[in-house]
This record gives C-alpha cells, sequence and structure tokens, in this order.
C-alpha cells in the first residue's frame, strides 16, 4: 500500500483531474511525464490519457468502480470510442454509460465503491441507469444539507470519509449501503469537499499537498491505507 502527497496543475486538487478504481487510473493528457511517472509508482494499475468534452477535468465529469463508469452525453464521440477501446482490450472489460442530465459532474453527484453507490436527488430519473452501470445497489440520498455526495464523500472497499456536518443516523445510512465503515473527515487543510482533495483506490491514494497531518492520519486509518 502506498500513499503520496502531491499537486497537480500547480494546486492540491487531485481528484478533480483524475480518476480511478482498482483496475485503471485516468489522466489528462497533459499531465506532464515527472508527474505522471511519480503517480505510477504510487497506482501499479494501468494509466490511460483521456479527455472528457476536451476538458482535463476528468475526476469532475466522471464517476467509476470496478464494473463500470458514468460519463456525461457530452463526451465527444472520439473521446468515447477510446474508452471502448481500452474497455475492449482489458481482461476485464467494463461497463460505459452515458447519461444525459442538467448537472454534468457526476463526479460530484456520485459517491460509490463495489458494493455500492449513493447518488444526488438530481439524478433520481438516472437511478435505475447507474445501478446497471455500476452494477451495485444504488440509492438517492443528500446528506450533510448538499445535494453533492460525490463531492462531499470519497470511499473506497474499505472505508468511506464525508462531510464532517453528516450526523450520526447520515453516516449509519451510508455504511449501510457502502458497506464499510464511514467517519468524518476534511482534506487539504480544512476543505469539507473531500473528492477533490484525492483519488484512492483499495491499495493506494494521493492526496493534496496541503492535507495535514491530523487528516492524513484519518484519511488513511479509515480507507486501511
Amino acid at each position: 500500500m502506498t500513499i503520496l502527497k502531491a499537486q497537480i496543475f500547480g494546486g492540491s486538487l487531485i481528484g478533480v483531474y483524475l480518476e480511478a478504481n482498482n483496475s485503471y487510473l485516468l489522466h489528462p493528457p497533459d499531465l506532464i511525464d515527472t508527474y505522471r511517472n511519480r503517480f505510477k509508482k504510487v497506482f501499479e494499475i494501468d494509466f490511460y490519457p483521456i479527455t472528457i468534452n476536451n476538458s482535463r477535468l476528468v475526476g469532475v465529469y466522471s464517476k467509476s468502480n470496478s464494473h463500470g463508469i458514468i460519463l456525461p452525453s457530452i463526451i465527444r464521440e472520439d473521446e468515447l470510442n477510446r474508452l471502448e477501446i481500452i474497455s475492449k482490450e482489458r481482461e476485464k472489460p467494463f461497463e460505459i454509460g452515458t447519461l444525459e442530465c442538467g448537472d454534468n459532474t457526476f463526479g460530484n453527484l456520485i459517491l460509490c465503491n463495489d458494493k455500492g453507490a449513493i447518488i444526488s436527488s438530481l439524478l433520481k430519473e438516472q437511478k435505475k441507469k447507474i445501478s446497471e452501470i455500476l452494477n451495485v445497489e444504488t440509492v438517492i440520498f443528500d446528506f450533510a444539507g448538499s445535494c453533492l455526495p460525490g463531492s462531499i464523500g470519497i470511499a473506497n472497499n474499505k472505508g468511506c470519509l464525508v462531510h464532517p456536518m453528516a450526523n450520526d443516523d447520515e453516516i449509519d445510512f451510508i455504511s449501510s449501503i457502502l458497506k464499510v465503515e464511514t467517519d468524518v473527515s476534511t482534506i487539504n487543510r480544512g476543505i469539507p469537499y473531500l473528492s477533490s482533495g484525492a483519488v484512492v483506490n483499495d491499495n493506494s491514494g494521493i492526496f493534496g499537498s496541503f492535507s495535514t497531518g491530523p487528516e492524513m492520519m484519518r484519511l488513511t486509518n479509515v480507507l486501511q491505507l
């Protein structure tokens, strides 16, 4: 298990640009070699360069687990074809699904692992399709006064961290869906938008460079990294 504190594109918002699961990591094509090589030593999985609608905000627009990936309908045809080729070439192909929604930032709207998914009330009409793509139980649940569960939470198959304003009942419900221990935390020196500050899977994690020692201890302990 390996962890790293780092910056990307001059800032600590690691999760805005990267999307990872236990099988692969997606990153912007203009990620410089120095960073990509450092990150590959942390995540011993396949790395694939990709844009979404010509944007480097891969972590904002997409959400994945080991079964599938959710993408916005604004993704260009060439970008989608690239992902389809990647999936077919893999030993275990993954499901690719595009959704039509007023808010395309699925990284902010979905909190998931390989055991369950919690989606925003903004996605209630897409619930069935999301469940089929990610192949997990999917529930609509806004918590901590926010309709952005993917933004205020971060999870793998071992643990989950959420916004400090989540109450005990909300935490218990999240644990029951994702089937992991759930606790509260911040990242990058007090920021409650956890997914913007890190990218993790079951074995590794890259965290924003501003994250404090106590934040890192809580994050890595709960995620078991």
